[in-house]
């Protein structure tokens, strides 16, 4: 007699929510932070990942997590010291999510261009 394990589904991303994501690596692009995209499911979950350049470590990883049967949390990190991630942004709706994710990523490219953090949001619609 076996026993059945129970998983949890798999957490993807809509076709809205993927559009949202996909617009903000698209703008940033543009500024020169990013110029590679991937998309990688590992156990179940579901990373988008804005790189530097392909095969770089990525500057900033996006993740969908599962908080109940109709509850998710999008959680972006980025690097850090010593290789510990650092989470950038966090919400369980992704407008706000995004809107958290722009500013943060205003910030770096205006650190990489030498900008005061005071002018790091002009620009950023």
């Amino acid at each position: 007699m076996g026993f059945k394990t129970l998983s949890a589904p798999a957490v993807g991303y809509t076709k809205a929510e993927f559009g949202a994501i996909f617009q903000v690596y698209s703008q940033n692009v543009y500024t020169g932070l990013f110029r590679d995209f991937s998309f990688t499911e590992y156990g179940g979950k579901y990373y988008i990942a804005f790189r530097e350049e392909a095969g770089k470590q990525p500057l900033v990883t996006i993740e969908k997590r599962r908080l109940g049967p109709d509850k998710c949390l999008f959680v972006a990190t980025t690097p850090g010291y010593r290789g510990q991630y650092v989470e950038i942004a966090r919400s369980e709706k992704i407008l706000p999510f995004i809107d958290v994710l722009k500013r943060r990523l205003a910030l770096m490219v205006s650190a990489r261009e030498g900008r005061s953090v005071k002018n790091a949001h002009q620009g950023q619609a």
